[in-house]
């Protein structure tokens, strides 16, 4: 395993469940000797990427945050979406949820809430998401090659997947591709509280979404 790859190995580490870590116990995950790990951490702080925090442990460092910044500054998807999202939000009064594949999972990248939006969506920027799970997820892996099953047949047949209570209970989330040519590139979503997601509000609502994600398309497409 290269340097490169026991960097990249001790920034993977970083997690919501376990957020702070020494370089003793980074060095016995990766097994690798401490004396590399406590290197491979200096560098890292040195870098901003890593800082000390109580108990000899270090936390993520902030130039992750300018990282971020960077990405939502420059990232032509975001870029094609923005207004998109907040017109969205506005008119249909949910959350609007941008997702991009990454790996086998689907990752939120960016997030706008509208006026009558559920009071808790735990799908928010940076959370990861299997491709199984909600609407968000599903119609992205629906346009993957490894797609199998009537369900993903359906939501590829349709351009739209609507689930409800799959990711929050009481909420209903309304999905369409993203595709840039011939690849599907992420999603663009609208969550809504359940009971709100019925009748002519769930048409209006799939009608939106799939005008929106239609014009982002063309959006990427002429960029």
């Amino acid at each position: 395993m290269s340097s490169a790859d026991r960097v990249i190995g001790i920034l993977g580490l970083f997690t919501p469940k376990q957020p702070a870590w020494t370089p003793a116990e980074a060095a016995q995950a990766l097994k690798m000797s401490r004396a590399s790990a406590y290197r491979y951490f200096l560098l890292l702080e040195q870098a901003g990427f890593v800082e000390p925090v109580a108990g000899h442990r270090y936390a993520l460092g902030p130039r992750i945050v300018e990282l971020d910044r960077q990405i939502r500054l420059a990232d032509p998807l975001v870029q094609a979406s923005a207004d998109e999202m907040v017109k969205l939000a506005r008119e249909t009064g949910g959350i609007a949820l941008l997702c991009r594949l990454h790996n086998d999972r689907v990752l939120c990248i960016h997030q706008e809430r509208g006026p009558r939006a559920p009071r808790f969506v735990s799908y928010e920027r940076g959370r990861a998401m299997p491709l199984h799970r909600g609407a968000t997820s599903k119609v992205i892996l629906a346009f993957l090659p490894q797609a199998r099953g009537k369900e993903l047949e359906d939501i590829r047949k349709g351009r739209v997947c609507i689930a409800y209570g799959e990711v929050d209970p009481d909420a209903c989330g309304i999905a369409v591709p993203i595709e840039e040519g011939a690849r599907v590139v992420g999603s663009l979503s609208v969550v809504l509280p359940a009971a709100a997601a019925k009748g002519r509000a769930l048409k209006t609502a799939v009608r939106l979404v799939r005008e929106a994600g239609q014009r982002i398309e063309s959006e990427l497409d002429s960029g």
